[in-house]
């Protein structure tokens, strides 16, 4: 189960897919909390920070972060708040390299001295992890754990996520393994996934199956949610693991997701097969002809019935619904357009669904018009 260390080499597709999803919620979580007077301190851990750089120059994590950070300087110039980047790498080689990246960077941007801890550690990611807990707990953070295989997230230490009230997370977890290695008693300590579950399902989608097993060990009173988005690498399926307990941090992930694929908003590939479900396909049960309904007409189908089996519900419940099923207010805000114009509902006010309505406690009534449809 050895892997190459892809720090060696030039980072591939994927690999750039994962780090711009990464540097994208950083540009977003940041001024969520420097914006804000109240806060004068938030802190972002690199678990696996690697050097900095592939051997190309392509910026990496740490890199990216701190290119994000500069470009809210003016509004740390205002707040004062400080950043806390901690930043650990357990190989030797590459925690040098990473010291003097970082290092040189805020040399050549001065100005972020004054606003940016970096805290260095060169330690086990176990050891490290508990004392980050102890260290960030009281403010909020941001946690990267991008681990090349699956066994520093397990049970165990996504227990302790858990616990977390201001933390999001993004998690890299190589989701095939599952697949490939399940019989093994390693695998099945770090995450037990039925052999059944991973036969059952297709391989394109062993993340989700990944997923499903996280989910499944969030207490029913938690406001932690999770949402994956699956990376191809070749023959193998990796994935992203997002985890927040804020509804706004969960809308600004799936804005990311959907932006990076429009079709599904999960992958960085086709995972449903949506392109081909343009074409109509014929039922043979059924003489009449059928379309096989993308996810987002498939979205589309059960929030029409959720209006209409509540008959009057308000844009916070909506908001909640879309995100919870993991879609974005466009998707939302679309359908309830096409149903107003099909006057199936009828609502006072604007019918756009957003955060800004919900924080603001800004209510607008939908109600499903009873027309015999």
């Amino acid at each position: 189960m050895a892997h190459k260390d892809h720090h060696i080499k030039p980072y591939d597709e994927g690999t750039l897919n994962k780090l711009e999803i990464f540097e994208r919620y950083v540009q977003t979580w940041l001024p969520t909390f420097i914006m804000q007077p109240n806060i004068m301190e938030i802190s972002i851990v690199d678990f696996f920070s690697g050097l900095g750089y592939d051997c190309e120059g392509t910026k990496g994590s740490p890199i990216r972060t701190l290119d994000k950070i500069d470009s809210f300087f003016p509004i740390l110039m205002t707040n004062n708040t400080i950043i806390n980047l901690y930043l650990n790498e357990y190989k030797i080689f590459k925690f040098e390299a990473l010291k003097k990246n970082c290092n040189d960077y805020l040399e050549n941007h001065k100005r972020l001295r004054k606003f940016v801890r970096i805290h260095y550690s060169n330690k086990d990611f176990n050891e490290i992890y508990d004392e980050i807990i102890v260290k960030t707990k009281k403010t909020p953070s941001l946690y990267i754990i991008d681990q090349s295989g699956i066994k520093f997230t397990n049970q165990e230490n996504f227990n302790s996520l858990l616990t977390l009230t201001q933390t999001d997370f993004l998690f890299f977890i190589s989701s095939s393994f599952f697949k490939r290695f399940n019989k093994e008693e390693e695998f099945a300590k770090h995450l037990d996934i039925k052999e059944e579950d991973l036969k059952e399902n297709p391989y394109n989608f062993i993340h989700r199956i990944v997923l499903e097993k996280y989910r499944s060990l969030i207490p029913a009173n938690s406001d932690l949610k999770i949402f994956p988005f699956s990376i191809k690498k070749k023959a193998n399926i990796y994935g992203i693991i997002f985890g927040s307990k804020h509804i706004l941090g969960v809308e600004k992930f799936l804005q990311i997701a959907w932006k990076k694929n429009s079709i599904n908003g999960e992958a960085d590939y086709d995972i449903d097969e949506d392109n081909t479900k343009q074409q109509l396909v014929l039922n043979f049960e059924n003489p009449s002809v059928t379309k096989k309904l993308t996810k987002i007409e498939s979205f589309n189908k059960k929030l029409e019935e959720f209006i209409k089996a509540k008959g009057l519900t308000t844009n916070i419940e909506l908001h909640n619904f879309t995100y919870a099923n993991g879609h974005i207010s466009e998707h939302t805000n679309n359908l309830l357009r096409e149903l107003k114009r099909l006057k199936k509902i009828t609502y006072s006010g604007q019918t756009k669904i957003s955060w800004v309505r919900v924080k603001k406690n800004d209510i607008v009534n939908f109600k499903w018009i009873d027309n015999g449809k």
